[in-house]
């Protein structure tokens, strides 16, 4: 095994302790590996024996497509005075302590080039006397600074969320190309109070509506290429590279098992359906989120795509559905991806009443798929359990479990 070296291997991050996004830089990349690997084994150790593998990240630094660095008033080791101004502070949440917010000037797992980009913009902001939103004093104007980019691609998306008010577009658009070269700005107007990456309203300053991200899978015997439209909050996973790795073991599952039909439940924009869809004669892919929804048609036209269909709807309600018209196609596959918080409990009931022929289960949080495989197993046998590292220098870690249902003729 082994893995990509970086000229940042040898250093961590200076804000590494403090800041809450990494919890291990200090490890080895190898050994952080080996940790995550002995870690499953023993939360799964009640239902799986053998080892499970951890397939590393091809890169280790600067992997993540997406990052959403925060505006927020700066805090300080001795409260100032009630009417005090307080300095505006752009970056992440301290560890452990998610109301102080930390200035940064870099960060090394995300997108390659946002040093600059946040100097830049620093520099914007304070020239122009814009100061962060305070949720407590209804003031302030900035929210957050989304930024996201294309591995493969090279292309670069800026969104800043700020509050509604009249706002000059021209100098931040000229702070981020001076320092960025972003393909894509926005500016997005947020009302509500929490801190989020979220818009009501978008507004495109410059250049293209969305970027591309490319992805290349390899398995044994073939390859397939894959162009993606990245629109400011569609989902797409964080770690392109690795998710390469990912959706080829997918495809190898779906290679062995030969399904007619695969649904692609909790599909996003289309990753994984795209994926597997020359292997089988048709994919539903269920989404609750519209827009992943039309980037994932406008990604099918792009790709040539004919036999993927987009859903959207909540998957228990689609589940619910299923059932009620005398189930699933037959010779049929399912893969299931959700959020970390796991399937919803009727989405988990629905789908073990279902029993699909083959089940495929991504989790990005393994502690509750740990949790839900006791009601999985009473209707379904775990035949291989794997994992990929999406999230190098953290303690996250992507599994994949394979199930067969039981009593199968």
């Amino acid at each position: 095994m082994t893995f990509e070296k970086s000229a940042s291997d040898d250093a961590c991050c200076p804000y590494f302790g403090e800041c809450g996004g990494c919890q291990s830089q200090d490890i080895p990349y190898s050994e952080q590996v080996t940790n995550k690997a002995a870690m499953l084994g023993e939360l799964f150790e009640p239902f799986w024996t053998e080892p499970i593998l951890v397939t590393p990240s091809p890169i280790t630094w600067h992997y993540r497509n997406k990052v959403d660095p925060v505006f927020a008033p700066k805090r300080y080791d001795t409260p100032p005075p009630k009417d005090f101004i307080r300095d505006t502070v752009l970056g992440f949440k301290k560890r452990g302590r998610w109301f102080w917010p930390l200035d940064i000037e870099e960060c090394r797992i995300g997108p390659m080039g946002m040093d600059a980009l946040m100097a830049s913009v620093r520099s914007w902001y304070q020239e122009a006397g814009l100061r962060a939103y305070d949720s407590k004093a209804e003031t302030g104007f900035l929210r957050c600074l989304l930024i996201r980019d294309g591995k493969r691609s090279g292309e670069r998306m800026v969104v800043l969320i700020t509050r509604p008010g009249p706002f000059d577009a021209a100098p931040f658009v000229e702070a981020v190309q001076r320092s960025y070269r972003a393909t894509s700005i926005y500016r997005g107007i947020f009302e509500g109070k929490a801190d989020v990456a979220a818009a009501d309203e978008l507004e495109l300053l410059y250049g293209e509506p969305a970027i591309t991200e490319v992805l290349r899978l390899e398995t044994e015997g073939d390859a397939r290429e894959l162009s993606f439209r990245i629109s400011p909050f569609s989902f797409f996973q964080t770690n392109p590279r690795a998710t390469e790795r990912l959706y080829g073991l997918i495809r190898q599952w779906v290679q062995k098992i030969q399904p007619d039909t695969l649904y692609d439940l909790y599909g996003g924009a289309g990753g994984i359906a795209f994926s597997c869809a020359d292997l089988v004669k048709k994919v539903w892919s269920v989404e609750n989120v519209a827009s992943a929804s039309e980037d994932g048609r406008h990604n099918a036209a792009v790709n040539k795509i004919d036999n993927v269909t987009f859903i959207t709807d909540k998957v228990k309600n689609y589940l619910r559905n299923e059932i009620r018209a005398g189930g699933l196609e037959p010779n049929n596959a399912v893969v299931l991806d959700p959020p970390r918080a796991g399937l919803h409990p009727k989405a988990l009931r629905r789908i073990s009443e279902l029993a699909p022929p083959h089940l495929l289960y991504v989790s990005c949080n393994p502690k509750i798929l740990a949790r839900e495989l006791p009601l999985l197993l009473e209707h379904f046998h775990l035949t291989h359990m794997q994992a990929v590292d999406l999230f190098p220098h953290t303690r996250h870690v992507e599994v994949v479990a394979q199930f067969t249902r039981k009593n199968q003729i």
